[in-house]
């Protein structure tokens, strides 16, 4: 009797895992970045080196750029960094680029945009595609990012990297997955 009650206690023990299991809630992919106006999925190689544990809501944007997520791609020397930034932003896309363009000549004067875009993401929102040079030397950065304002935020996802890491079409293909729609009016 004893045995028998000992080989149907490891048999239970055995199944609570299985159990526990199929209902435990996956972790969430760390590639992937969804709110209420956009989405994006990072490349497979990319891994997450930090984001918000919450999506920021309309109340916790402030009218400057806030990191929201970063994901690095490659090993040194050659590491290629994608960084997603908001701000509460509620006016026109060109009033959004000038601004952007602004702050970044405020951190650093050696700032030269090189090539600004007016395009589209896949799935038709309107976008600049910017090109940026910082600094100088053995120090000098560059910067292609995807702009937008979606009624409520304006929004940059770029790929930051080292002078001759990557190049725009590069860039572009680390940022192909990227939509996103007019941020809804019912969301916080």
């Amino acid at each position: 009797m004893k045995k028998a009650s000992i080989a149907a206690l490891v048999l239970l023990c055995a199944l609570i895992p299985v159990v526990g299991g199929a209902q435990a809630t996956p972790a969430p992919d760390t590639h992937v970045y969804d709110d209420a106006a956009m989405h994006f999925v990072a490349p497979a190689d990319a891994v997450l080196l930090g984001a918000r544990p919450e999506h920021p809501t309309l109340a916790t944007l402030s009218q400057d750029l806030q990191p929201i997520a970063q994901w690095v791609v490659g090993k040194p020397p050659h590491m290629t960094f994608i960084v997603l930034q908001m701000e509460s932003f509620a006016g026109s896309l060109d009033g959004f680029d000038s601004t952007f363009e602004n702050s970044l000549r405020a951190d650093n004067s050696a700032t030269l945009v090189k090539h600004r875009e007016l395009t589209k993401l896949s799935n038709g929102m309107p976008v600049y595609f910017v090109e940026v040079t910082q600094g100088a030397g053995f120090d000098t950065q560059k910067l292609f990012a995807y702009l937008w304002i979606d009624g409520q935020r304006g929004v940059v996802l770029g790929v930051s990297c080292g002078l001759g890491i990557i190049d725009a079409d590069g860039a572009k293909q680390l940022l192909a997955s990227v939509s996103a729609v007019r941020y809804p009016n019912d969301s916080p």
